[in-house]
């Protein structure tokens, strides 16, 4: 009789009793478009409408930008659109200097 696939494992496997979650570190969906209320996440995955996300926002060699969001509209295999409802002060000033600076530019770009 063939070993049952699980018999072969170096360690037996447990069915939680509460629900137990995992990040993909490795996994970072690039930002098509940002303002100090949100952003639009482009995700082939997208979550679904009403849920909240942990963000880290890289903008730079400092440390990410921390934010919870809330996915507000969502485009299937696209991304989705989702509102910032929680980040520090220190978080949002940085934020509001990221998108300054990115305002400056595209004006100037624009003559």
């Amino acid at each position: 009789m063939p070993k049952v696939e699980h018999e072969r494992r170096g360690q037996p496997r447990v069915k939680p009793k509460k629900p137990v979650f995992v990040e993909y570190p490795d996994y970072r969906p690039r930002i098509r478009d940002i303002s100090l209320s949100g952003a639009f996440i482009e995700d082939q995955r997208p979550i679904a409408r009403g849920r909240v996300l942990k963000l880290e926002i890289v903008i730079s060699k400092e440390p990410p930008i921390k934010a919870k969001a809330m996915v507000r509209r969502v485009e299937p295999e696209v991304g989705m659109g989702v509102e910032f409802i929680e980040m520090s002060a220190a978080d949002r000033g940085r934020l509001r200097d990221f998108i300054g600076v990115t305002a400056k530019i595209e004006h100037l770009e624009a003559f």
